[in-house]
């Protein structure tokens, strides 16, 4: 349950910036296998190769995430479900939350936080036990529309009343899928997918399961009572925090009417679920 996003463009790097600023950040590497290695199954894919380890372009991520959850977080009981290295953790520990991070494997966990290692398919926490989930580039690496179903079930079970759920997941139709790097790989029937992993990159198959916008609002809206919409703050707060001179000039020009009507080719949807 691991994730890794990739590393943050740098300021000075012009056309990365530009495509953060239009699909705030592609948020996942390819994953962390020797080439000619099969991918793993589901419970061993959940257990290595996707943990992000790399601290200055972690902490720019978790401070995005703060701006978009638009919420002190001193006091609240916060939950990092699939905590890879614990990064994010640890600075959402540092705004003054009770974090408690939670993966399906502790090799890559270096943070001095409280960790609960998940060995089922359900979240063994107790009901009503968290203010806030922060859900990063993990859904698409439970499984199929059921297995992704079922956890947000256990994640709407576990949030307080008034909860938040913060899940940001690659796009099933974005152009580059962001983990093997293919052109519409997430798209693909899953036979063909599996062939281009196997033709491509050497993998075994393509293990991810990104959603589109129609089926990720649908699974959100049918179990909590508020979901919003996030993308396009994030994309105002990387054009804000992340470009530099003219770049960030000519992107806050663009209509935001173009850059709604490109949602469906975002590589990433950031959304908010309130129970």
């Amino acid at each position: 349950m691991s994730k890794a996003d990739p590393p943050e463009q740098n300021g000075t790097d012009r056309k990365g910036a530009l495509r953060g600023a239009l699909f705030f950040s592609t948020d996942r590497g390819q994953p962390v296998v020797a080439k000619g290695e099969a991918a793993p199954p589901y419970g061993a894919m959940e257990l290595q190769g996707y943990a992000a380890t790399d601290m200055a372009s972690r902490l720019p991520k978790a401070r995005k995430i703060e701006a978009l959850l638009g919420t002190p977080l001193t006091g609240k009981a916060l939950l990092d479900l699939g905590a890879g290295s614990g990064i994010l953790g640890t600075y959402f520990a540092s705004r003054g939350a009770k974090v408690t991070a939670a993966d399906r494997d502790d090799s890559q966990f270096q943070a001095d936080l409280p960790f609960q290692r998940i060995t089922g398919p359900g979240l063994p926490f107790s009901d009503a036990h968290f203010d806030v989930v922060i859900f990063n580039h993990v859904l698409e690496h439970v499984g199929a529309a059921a297995a992704q179903a079922a956890m947000l079930d256990e994640i709407h079970r576990v949030l307080r009343p008034g909860g938040v759920l913060y899940l940001a997941v690659p796009n099933k139709w974005a152009l580059i899928e962001p983990h093997f790097r293919l052109p519409l790989l997430g798209a693909m029937p899953r036979p063909l997918a599996d062939l281009m992993a196997r033709r491509f990159r050497a993998r075994a198959a393509y293990d991810c399961y990104p959603p589109g916008y129609g089926a990720l609002s649908g699974m959100l809206g049918a179990r909590f009572a508020r979901v919003e919409d996030r993308c396009m703050e994030a994309i105002d707060w990387t054009i804000a925090q992340e470009l530099k001179g003219q770049m960030r000039s000519a992107m806050r020009l663009m209509p935001r009417l173009v850059l709604r009507m490109l949602r469906p080719l975002y590589p990433t949807f950031v959304l908010l679920a309130t129970k």
